[in-house]
């Protein structure tokens, strides 16, 4: 089984390598820190076993019981499935007797940014901005 699929993740090591056809597999999956097909296959095949069926395995001291459970949240983003009482079709119009939140985030040639200002009575109670670092995007 190693042999075979040795001979089916070859042809990519090459490719990826440019290496001649001569190198061996093993030497390629070395150099590009890929490892054999049958060995990764078997680590998957554990990790499974650990992690979502969740036994125990003979050759791993680890504890199932030890891992940490992944949070079980929301399927799907609240936003694009609203329920009856959080839609609103009529228009809000321009009340000013109401407390207003305004947000917003942008990327500009400057950097990236955020800010919000609180609204009541038409009259602004509450600023704050910020400039995020340069490493930081608007996604």
């Amino acid at each position: 089984m190693a042999r075979k699929l040795s001979s089916i993740q070859r042809p990519f090591l090459l490719a990826i390598s440019g290496a001649y056809r001569e190198t061996p597999t093993a030497a390629l999956q070395i150099i590009l820190g890929i490892p054999p097909l049958h060995l990764q296959l078997q680590a998957d095949a554990r990790m499974t076993v650990l992690y979502r069926l969740r036994r125990q395995i003979n050759c791993i001291i680890i504890h199932p019981d030890d891992l940490e459970r992944r949070k079980v949240g929301w399927s799907r983003h609240p936003s694009n499935y609203l329920t009856q009482e959080q839609l609103q079709l009529e228009d809000g119009g321009n009340g000013n007797n109401h407390t207003r939140l305004f947000t917003d985030g942008s990327e500009t040639p400057n950097g990236v940014g955020a800010a919000f200002c609180v609204m009541e009575d038409g009259v602004i109670t509450h600023r704050w901005f910020t400039k995020h670092r340069d490493e930081n995007t608007v996604f």
